[in-house]
Parts: C-alpha cells; structure tokens; sequence
C-alpha cells in the first residue's frame, strides 16, 4: 500500500502532466492558427497568446523540480515564470493599444 506521501506525490505529478498536456494542445492549435494567418494585428495576437502560454507552460513544468529542490525553491520559480508571462501579456497588450 502507498505511503499518504507518495499519493500525494502521484496526484501532484498527474494534476502537472494534466495542465501540461492542456497547454501544449492550446499551443500546438495557436501555431497552426499563425501559420494561417501570418502577418498584422491578428499574428501579433497569437504569438502573445503562444509566449504567454509557453511560459505558463515552463511554470507548470518548473514545479517537477519539487522532488529534488524541495517546495520552495519549485514554487518560486513557478511564480517567477506565471510573472514573466503576464508581463508579456501586459506588454503586448499595450504594444496592440499603441498602435
């Protein structure tokens, strides 16, 4: 029988590829849309969607780092990753409105 311990861990990493698996299918679909609609205001969208996604992506990821750094230092990291891709959202959201 399982430790409460490693549940806990099994649940963690199956709740991580579940999210990942989420992002990599809206990634793959925003790539095919850019390749589709290249160029203007509409490209410019999707690829703020696919950085912003890609880093949400990574802040996912970085909390695998749980099992050799420790809590901390894995959710730090996640918070630093969600930061940038927000900040890529406000940037090109403010990019879009300047024009």
């Amino acid at each position: 029988m399982m430790s409460e311990l490693d549940q806990h861990l099994f649940q963690l990493i199956l709740l991580l590829l579940l999210s990942a698996s989420i992002y990599v299918i809206i990634i793959i679909v925003f790539i095919y849309a850019r390749s589709k609609y290249k160029g203007g205001l509409i490209g410019q969208v999707i690829n703020m969607i696919i950085g912003t996604t890609g880093f949400l992506l990574i802040a996912d990821i970085s909390l695998f780092l749980t099992i050799n750094y420790g809590l901390v230092f894995a959710y730090t990291a996640s918070v630093v990753f969600k930061i940038i891709a927000l900040i890529i959202l406000a940037v090109g959201g403010l990019r879009l409105f300047a024009e």
